[in-house]
């Protein structure tokens, strides 16, 4: 259970029975909306270091190696877990799963198979965790 979840348990604990959905859902998305401020905090703390990068002072990459890590603090600032997916990043896993898949059971090799719905099985349950 990672904290997000303990905060939500917490404060559903101290709601009335009556409500408690509603108070999941509200809960719910006052986190996330607090984990997008905290995100877009740090990415405009970064974004206010002055990036110099000439042959002289240092490599360009690495300015813009910076830019895109300001840019990908925003992104993941803007995600929200689509409704399908249990996780961020489910389908992508499932897709690298069914890559693998086709080949083994092409070959017949049953083994491979179970061993890969074994893998991706503990990997789901870790990230949902």
């Amino acid at each position: 259970m990672n904290a997000r979840e303990r905060i939500a348990n917490l404060l559903w604990w101290s709601v009335p029975s009556g409500t408690d959905e509603e108070a999941k859902v509200r809960t719910t998305e006052l986190l996330d909306a607090y984990r997008t401020e905290v995100l877009r905090k740090a990415a405009d703390r970064l974004r206010s270091i002055p990036i110099q990068c000439t042959a002289l002072t240092g490599p360009v990459w690495y300015g813009t190696g910076w830019r895109e890590a300001i840019t990908q603090l925003e992104e993941i600032a803007d995600y929200q877990t689509p409704d399908d997916q249990a996780y961020p990043g489910e389908l992508e896993m499932l897709r690298g799963l069914l890559l693998n898949l086709r080949p083994a059971a092409r070959n017949g090799d049953m083994d491979r198979v179970q061993q890969l719905i074994a893998s991706h099985d503990a990997r789901a349950t870790e990230e949902s965790a």
